[in-house]
């Protein structure tokens, strides 16, 4: 059997980011405000949203009371060329994409336009 070659650097070099995936990543902290975590409907309504915009790697849990998630996006998603599914707002993919969830209306229940939605690109892991 062959073995695995390792291609990680050595923990001590591990101060700057490192990127194993190999490919530019952009990371996203959602809240859509609203308690959505009980509905499949509308659970699936945001991650179809989110996706409208690129791959997504990885998604977190929901937390703070099924109001918020955040993702690992495929690409750098940086720019203000991203246009919401209505048209109405061309921007950075946070500022689209809040308008796409406003524009999500009430799903199952979930009255998306009731809260402050509200998207950041983060620049690391460290989410706290």
């Amino acid at each position: 059997m062959a073995g695995v070659a390792r291609q990680h650097p050595a923990v001590a070099n591990l101060i700057g980011e490192m990127r194993f995936a190999g490919k530019e990543v952009t990371l996203l902290a959602i809240d859509w405000d609203v308690d959505a975590d009980g509905s499949d409907d509308a659970m699936i309504a945001i991650i179809n949203s989110v996706q409208k915009y690129g791959n997504i790697l990885m998604a977190g849990a929901v937390y703070d009371t099924g109001t918020k998630m955040d993702v690992m996006m495929e690409g750098d998603l940086s720019g203000s060329d991203y246009k919401s599914a209505d048209g109405t707002v061309t921007g950075t993919v946070g500022a689209a994409l809040v308008e796409d969830l406003i524009n999500l209306g009430t799903v199952d229940g979930v009255d998306f336009t009731s809260g402050t939605v509200a998207v950041t690109v983060k620049t690391t892991l460290k989410w706290a």
